[in-house]
C-alpha cells in the first residue's frame, strides 16, 4: 500500500532569502512567539541568521545533548563557510552547555565550569565583533538559575532570571512538544516575565509538532495581546523542503525483514552516496535484532562500521566501544556514516542526508510525523518505509486509522497537509477549538502549577532573596504560584507538632526541591560489565527486558550513583522475551515516616490520594488535628501531579534524553 506525499516548498524573500515565519521570528515585536512549521523549514536557521547578521545574542535551548551537539556542528559550519567568519571567531562566538561539554572541559582541566558559564550569560568574546549563541540543554540553564550556596560561595554572582531576559535578544525552546509538564517551569517563567515587559530577550518556542500551551500561558497571566502563534505557509513554489516522497506501508514480522526485503533500494542509495536510515520503536527489539542485523548488512555490501547505532542506551555508554561492528556513542557525528539504526531519539531535531527510511510508526502521531520528516530534505525525492504487524495495529488505534486512510488513498499523490491533517485528527477531538493550527498534543493546565512550584523556588532563592528581583517576581507572580505557595505554608503547619514534625518537613522539601527536575525518567542505574563498559538505564527497563538486576551485585558508586556489576559482556543478560514487570514507586506522606510502595501508572495520583485518606491509628490524628494541612497536601498533588518519592532524581548536569 503506497502513497505519494507531493513535493512541496516555502516561499522565500528574494533579498534575505528568508521565509515568513523566520522574518516573523526575527522581527516580530510580540515578546512570546509560538512557531509551528514543518520539519525541513528552517526554524533554527532564523537564529542563525540573528547571530551572524544581526548581531544578536541568542540562547537556543534544546531537549537532548545529541540535538545540541548537532546544532553546534552545523552552526559553525554555517558561520565559516558561509558567513565568512574565522574558526577563531565562531568556536569563540558559540559555545554549548551540556554534559559532554563539562566533561571535554575537565579533560583540558578547566575548573570552574559553573562560574564560567555565568560569566558567559554577559558575553563570549566582547573582543570580536558579531553576534554570539549558546546551544544550552535545560537542566544545565535551569541549574544556574537555582544553584547551590555553595556555588555561589566559589565566586559565582547573583546572575539570574532577570539576566538572561537582559542580556539575551531571544531565548528560544526548540523542539517544545518534548517539554512535560513538571518541567514547563523554567520556559514558563522566562514567558511570563518577557511579556511583562522585563529585559530585551524575546522568548519562541518552535516545533514541527506543536503541543497547545497558550491556554496554559493564559491561566499563568501571561498577555494574550504579547503572545503570537507562528505558522510556516508551504506551497509549490520556493525553497523546496521534500521532494515527492513515497510512503509504503507493509506488514512484516520484523524491521531485519524490511531492511532484507529492500536490500536493492538500500544499496543503491549507498552508491548514490545518500544515507539509509533505520528507526525502531524499542531499544530493546534492536539490541535482540543486532547479529542479524550485521548480518543482513554485509549482505548489502555495506560494511558494519560504516553504521551508527542511535538509541539513549548506547548513547549513555562511557568510552563507548563498537557492538560487534557497528560504531556507538554520542562523540560520532550521524552525516559521517552511510548507514544509522536508531530509535525515538533520533526524531529530535537530528538531520541526516537520507532519500530512504525504514521505520516503525512510533506510539504516536507526533512520533511518526516526526520520523517521516528526516526524510527527503531538500530537493531529493525518497521512499519512507512503515513496517507494521497485528500486534502493533492491535495496540494502536490512531495507526489502525491511518492505514484505512493510506488504503482509500493507495496509488494517489497527497499534500503533506493532508497527511498532517490526518495524523492531527486523533488529537483534535480533545481541544476546545478544532480549527486550525493542527496541535499534536495539548499541555496540561498541571503544567501552571509545575511552574507555580518553579517561580516559588526562584523566589525564594538565595540570588533573588531581599532584591529588586524578588520585589519584581512578587509584583508578576501568577495565581498557580500563589496557589502553591499557600498550600505549602499550610503543610508546614504541622512542622511545629512534635508528632508530624519530621515527617511534614522532609515530605514539603523534597517536593520544592521537585521544582528542580525538569524530567522525571526514573531511577537509573549504573550498569558495568566485564569489559569496564558502563551505561545507564532505568530500573525499570533492566527488569523487564533483561536479569541484570538478578544475577549481578548492586553497590552504591564514589559519585552516589546505584552500580550493578555484572561478569559478562551485558548484552548475554538480554531475556528470550519481555517480560511485564509494573513499575513501582516509594512514595512519601507528610504526617507519617512510613512510606507506601505504589504502581506507576495512570492511577498513580488516585492511589496516593487514597493512602493520604486512609490513615490509620495515630496518622489518622493529622486528620483531626490538621484537616487544611491535610488538604493542602492533596492539592498540592493534584494540581501538579507530582508525587514525592525514592524513585525521582536530580539531573543536574545535563538533559538526560
Amino acid at each position: 500500500m503506497t502513497i505519494t506525499i507531493k513535493r512541496h516548498c516555502v516561499s522565500s524573500d528574494k533579498n534575505t532569502g528568508l521565509s515568513p515565519l523566520q522574518t516573523h521570528l526575527l522581527h516580530c515585536p510580540k515578546r512570546v512567539r509560538i512557531a509551528d512549521a514543518p520539519t525541513g523549514a528552517g526554524k533554527s536557521f532564523a537564529f542563525q541568521r540573528a547571530t551572524a547578521r544581526h548581531n544578536e545574542r541568542v540562547l537556543f535551548i534544546v531537549p537532548t545533548r545529541r540535538l545540541a551537539q548537532n546544532l553546534i556542528r552545523s552552526l559553525l559550519e554555517a558561520l565559516i563557510e558561509v558567513e565568512g567568519w574565522s574558526q577563531e571567531k565562531a568556536t569563540a562566538k558559540v559555545v554549548l552547555w551540556s554534559s559532554d561539554e563539562t566533561k571535554r572541559l575537565q579533560k583540558q582541566n578547566i575548573t570552574g565550569i559553573g562560574t564560567r558559564r555565568v560569566q558567559q550569560i554577559y558575553d563570549l568574546d566582547a573582543t570580536r565583533t558579531g553576534g554570539e549563541m549558546i546551544v544550552a540543554v535545560p537542566e544545565i540553564v535551569s541549574n544556574l538559575l537555582l544553584r547551590s550556596p555553595k556555588a555561589i560561595r566559589q565566586g559565582q554572582s547573583d546572575t539570574g532570571v532577570f539576566d538572561l531576559l537582559a542580556q539575551f535578544d531571544h531565548i528560544v525552546f526548540d523542539e517544545f512538544h518534548t517539554i512535560t509538564e513538571r518541567g514547563f517551569g523554567l520556559a514558563a517563567v522566562l514567558a511570563k516575565l518577557a511579556a511583562e515587559g522585563q529585559g530585551r530577550a524575546k522568548v519562541s518556542f518552535l516545533s514541527a509538532t506543536p503541543l497547545e500551551i497558550k491556554p496554559v500561558l493564559e491561566k499563568l497571566q501571561v498577555p494574550n495581546t504579547e503572545i503570537e502563534l507562528l505558522r510556516e505557509e508551504i506551497g509549490d513554489e520556493g525553497r523546496v523542503i521534500h521532494g515527492d516522497v513515497q510512503l509504503c506501508f507493509e506488514k512484516m514480522d520484523n524491521m531485519v525483514n524490511v531492511l532484507t526485503a529492500h536490500a536493492q533500494d538500500i544499496a543503491a542509495q549507498i552508491a548514490k552516496k545518500r544515507q539509509v536510515v533505520i528507526i525502531y520503536n524499542a531499544k530493546y527489539d534492536l539490541q535482540q535484532h543486532i547479529p542479524q542485523l550485521e548480518a543482513a548488512i554485509q549482505k548489502v555490501g555495506l560494511k558494519p562500521e560504516n553504521c551508527l547505532l542511535i538509541n539513549a542506551l548506547d548513547d549513555s555508554r562511557e568510552e563507548a566501544k563498537p557492538i560487534g561492528h557497528f560504531a556507538v556513542g554520542r562523540h560520532h557525528q550521524p552525516e559521517d556514516f552511510a548507514l544509522l539504526i536508531a530509535t525515538a531519539s533520533i526524531e529530535i531535531g537530528v538531520t541526516f542526508k537520507a532519500d530512504l527510511l525504514l521505520m516503525e510508526p512510533g506510539f504516536e502521531p507526533m512520533n511518526f510525523l516526526q520520523r517521516y520528516g528526516r526524510a527527503a530534505r531538500g530537493d531529493h525525492d525518497g521512499k519512507v518505509i512503515v513496517r507494521w504487524d497485528d500486534d502493533i495495529k492491535g495496540r494502536m488505534v490512531w495507526l489502525r486509522k491511518l492505514l484505512k486512510w493510506a488504503e482509500k488513498q493507495a496509488n494517489k499523490t497527497v499534500l503533506i497537509q493532508e497527511l498532517t491533517q490526518e495524523l492531527s485528527r486523533f488529537v483534535r477531538a480533545d481541544f476546545k477549538n478544532r480549527d486550525e493550527p493542527a496541535y499534536f498534543g495539548q499541555l496540561a493546565h498541571r503544567a501552571a502549577y509545575t511552574a507555580g512550584l518553579y517561580w516559588k523556588a526562584l523566589l525564594e532563592h538565595r540570588t533573588n532573596k531581599g532584591s529588586y528581583r524578588e520585589q519584581h517576581l512578587r509584583k508578576h507572580l501568577p495565581k498557580p504560584a500563589k496557589a502553591i505557595s499557600i498550600w505549602l505554608k499550610q503543610v508546614r503547619q504541622m512542622e511545629k507538632d512534635p508528632q508530624f514534625s519530621t515527617a511534614a518537613k522532609n515530605w514539603c522539601d523534597r517536593f520544592e526541591a521537585e521544582a528542580r527536575i525538569l524530567r522525571d525518567i526514573g531511577r537509573q542505574i549504573k550498569v558495568i560489565d566485564n569489559n569496564n563498559e558502563t551505561f545507564m538505564e532505568t530500573e525499570n527497563w533492566l527488569r523487564r527486558n533483561t536479569d541484570i538486576l538478578e544475577r549481578g551485585y548492586l553497590t552504591i558508586g564514589e559519585d552516589g550513583t546505584d552500580e550493578i556489576h555484572i561478569q559478562k559482556n551485558w548484552r548475554s543478560y538480554l531475556l528470550d522475551k519481555r517480560r511485564y514487570v509494573p513499575a513501582q514507586r516509594t512514595v512519601y506522606f507528610p504526617h507519617t515516616v512510613y512510606t507506601a510502595l505504589l504502581q506507576e501508572n495512570f492511577e498513580l495520583i488516585k492511589n496516593w490520594c487514597r493512602e493520604l485518606k486512609e490513615s490509620n491509628g495515630s496518622e489518622s490524628l493529622a486528620w483531626e488535628l490538621y484537616p487544611e494541612s491535610m488538604q493542602a497536601a492533596e492539592k498540592l498533588v493534584r494540581t501538579t501531579g507530582l508525587v514525592v518519592s525514592d524513585d525521582t532524581e536530580l539531573d543536574t548536569q545535563s538533559g538526560v534524553l
